[in-house]
């Protein structure tokens, strides 16, 4: 029960997933709504064909939400975010992604958190459903997970001390106070340079703390997320967390109040990382395969902070299940 009304839109990009995404809007519409809750859903397709407008044009149809189709283009994750943010215009505004499942409770959970916590940024509940669990390590658990112990308000860091290495911050599952958060200043928040590779997200959040904003933890709103089984292979892991590595870097030099020596000290950092990898890779081979590949791409992460170059683009345009960024 709300004491205030809350008009919440809910952005979902999506690229060529119309069966995932079915069931992102079906799992949406079968929430019930609080009383003073008024809840709008933007789909973003990012598609050239628009390929998700049949899949919206009929869940819509039976839906008690109100549910837009929103055309984006080029195909760029980032693109896509931007283009779901100026099509809406609620005061709070959520991220699911395409392959995400809201658990029952989960728009009530957020229009809690919305009225306990004065916070700019939530984060809420991300639980992975992995097509194949055998071939998820614990590095690639924790790759497609958003799980802490912590109670619901507790404060969250995108870098810094207070930085849990346990997570990192995403617009998967996600809420925004537009008025603090996505502030109009004539820029888009998301920026396209890491729309084909990911880490726009992180970027945002790197600058938003920088700015002042808060964030903090809603465990009560709840999401599962499919796993395919290509997202388990280790080449395209190898892959995703090099890229992790550049976006990583390049998002924290870009929140420094003197980013080219930053990136200097990243990449030392890395440097040192990357050399104590290489000396414990034969101890890491003895284990197993699972720490065999952990530590494949740990090493992959650390020489991705190293790299001179732009970030590698991991959406490609020929493998259309990996293009959009499953970490939201």
């Amino acid at each position: 029960m709300t004491s205030a009304p809350i008009d919440l839109g809910i952005v979902i990009c999506t690229y060529h997933r119309p069966q995932l995404l079915a069931a992102t809007l079906s799992s949406l519409t079968a929430q019930e709504i609080p009383p003073g809750v008024s809840v709008t859903v933007h789909v973003v397709d990012n598609s050239d064909d628009g390929s998700a407008a049949s899949t919206v044009a009929h869940v819509a149809e039976a839906s008690p939400l109100t549910i837009r189709y929103v055309k984006a283009h080029p195909a760029n994750i980032s693109v896509a975010r931007n283009t779901g943010i100026r099509a809406s215009s609620e005061p709070y505004l959520a991220f699911i992604d395409d392959d995400e499942i809201c658990a029952p409770g989960w728009i009530a959970a957020v229009a809690t958190g919305l009225e306990r916590f004065p916070h700019d940024v939530l984060f809420g509940k991300v639980v992975p459903d992995f097509e194949a669990p055998e071939r998820a390590s614990a590095a690639v658990r924790q790759l497609f997970s958003r799980e802490l112990a912590g109670d619901a308000g507790l404060e969250l860091q995108a870098y810094g001390s207070g930085k849990l290495g346990s997570i990192t911050l995403a617009t998967n599952n996600s809420i925004f106070r537009r008025a603090t958060a996505l502030i109009d200043d004539g820029t888009d928040p998301f920026d396209t340079a890491f729309g084909h590779g990911g880490g726009e997200d992180y970027d945002l959040f790197c600058r938003l703390q920088r700015r002042g904003c808060r964030f903090a933890w809603l465990p009560e709103a709840v999401v599962s997320e499919h796993v395919p089984l290509g997202r388990c292979d280790p080449e395209y892991l190898r892959r995703r967390f090099y890229a992790g590595g550049q976006a990583f870097a390049a998002a924290l030099a870009r929140s420094s109040a003197r980013p080219g020596r930053a990136r200097a000290i990243l990449r030392l950092r890395a440097l040192v990382q990357t050399a104590l990898l290489a000396l414990v890779a034969p101890v890491a081979a003895l284990k197993g395969r699972d720490a065999r590949l952990d530590h494949a791409y740990r090493l992959a992460g650390a020489l991705g902070k190293l790299s001179f170059g732009s970030i590698y683009p991991i959406y490609r345009r020929s493998d259309p299940q990996a293009r959009l960024a499953d970490r939201g």
